[in-house]
């Protein structure tokens, strides 16, 4: 199977340059304003002032719409070259950095202006996983190098100079009390695993490795902090068995517990303020785990997806807004001529309530006030 961390099919698309397939895919510290409230687009509407965020991994783009107006939208391009390959964001005050795939850099966002404000690079290799470790750094991925580079929004030269050796594919970077913990696939050259996959533990300031684990099962490919301070890892497996779920302690750098039955391909976490856990996978809709009590609200068998006849849609990503409602990406499928959308769910009942186009192949999505 391919070494790409299913971030959903974006991430599989965004990577297949580099693999030779066509494959029908963080965590972020801060993550909140550091500004006064935003006027203009970035503040919504009168009665909303959420922004939803959005990567289109084919569109090459970033989208962003009000959620209180979901059709009062504004796209930011990223790039027309074949190499540009998005399937990941993060966000920090009223700037994003994301990661441009086989281009094997890193565009640094102005979200008040809505354009590229400079980049960041590698020598080679694709750009992928990232978090802001501050307001001005940020950590990046590269899948193809195996390591983990550290920039500045102000340096002078675009080069990413500062690395750190990490293990094979690293797909996912989160923080944790000053530490970078980069989640890696860990696959070989034929895109096989190794071994499982491996979080690896970075100090933020120093930049030197700390330490590693191992997860409880093969091909790991996103992460998440939950509010209990644990690290929540998915291990998306082989595409065709169910995948897994690991929970690790990042203090201790040790696994908690493997939950199983999260559905086939899981791709994606997203863990919510009330320690609720939004696992999206290609095959299985939504699951929703509940981090406190370590159970499932929607399991396998039930997932939050918007159905075809009696089959789910496969789920690219998902976040929540303040009022707990939950914006779930359908890529889209030519094969089926389904258009891709975000899905909106009540909270709660997780109804299906209305669909928004949101450009295409969107990839990953965020929310925020700014």
């Amino acid at each position: 199977m391919p070494r790409f961390s299913y971030r959903h099919a974006a991430r599989w698309i965004a990577r297949s340059t580099a693999a030779g397939f066509l494959v029908a895919g963080l965590a972020c510290g801060g993550d909140g304003p550091t500004n006064p409230p935003a006027t203009g687009f970035l503040g919504g509407t009168t009665d909303n002032h959420e922004i939803g965020l959005v990567v289109n991994s084919t569109g090459k783009s970033l989208t962003l719409f009000q959620l209180g107006s979901p059709t009062t939208q504004k796209q930011i391009a990223l790039g027309t070259s074949s190499t540009v390959t998005p399937t990941g964001f993060a966000v920090q005050g009223r700037r994003a950095a994301i990661p441009l795939g086989n281009a094997a850099s890193v565009a640094l966002i102005d979200l008040e202006r809505q354009s590229i404000a400079r980049y960041f690079t590698f020598p080679s290799g694709n750009a992928t996983g990232v978090a802001f470790i501050d307001d001005t750094t940020i950590a990046v991925a590269n899948s193809i190098t195996a390591k983990v580079g550290r920039m500045t929004t102000g340096q002078t030269a675009d080069a990413i100079a500062v690395t750190a050796d990490v293990a094979p594919q690293p797909t996912a970077i989160t923080l944790s009390n000053g530490r970078v913990l980069v989640t890696s696939a860990n696959l070989d050259e034929n895109y096989a695993p190794i071994d499982n996959g491996i979080v690896t533990a970075i100090d933020a300031k120093t930049f030197q490795v700390l330490g590693s684990v191992k997860t409880g099962g093969t091909n790991s490919t996103d992460a998440a902090m939950g509010p209990d301070g644990y690290l929540y890892v998915l291990n998306t497996g082989d595409y065709v068995a169910p995948g897994s779920m690991t929970i690790v302690n990042p203090a201790t750098m040790q696994v908690v517990t493997t939950v199983t039955g999260v559905g086939v391909g899981p791709g994606a976490i997203y863990i919510d303020g009330a320690g609720l856990a939004y696992i999206s996978g290609y095959a299985s809709g939504t699951i929703v785990y509940d981090t406190k009590t370590r159970t499932f609200v929607r399991d396998a068998n039930n997932p939050v997806c918007a159905k075809v006849g009696n089959a789910c849609r496969g789920a690219f990503s998902a976040a929540t807004s303040a009022n707990g409602n939950v914006y779930q990406l359908f890529f889209g499928s030519a094969a089926q001529g389904l258009a891709p959308y975000a899905f909106v769910y009540r909270a709660g009942t997780f109804a299906l309530v209305d669909s928004i186009a949101v450009g295409s192949g969107p990839a990953s999505i965020k929310i925020r006030t700014f």
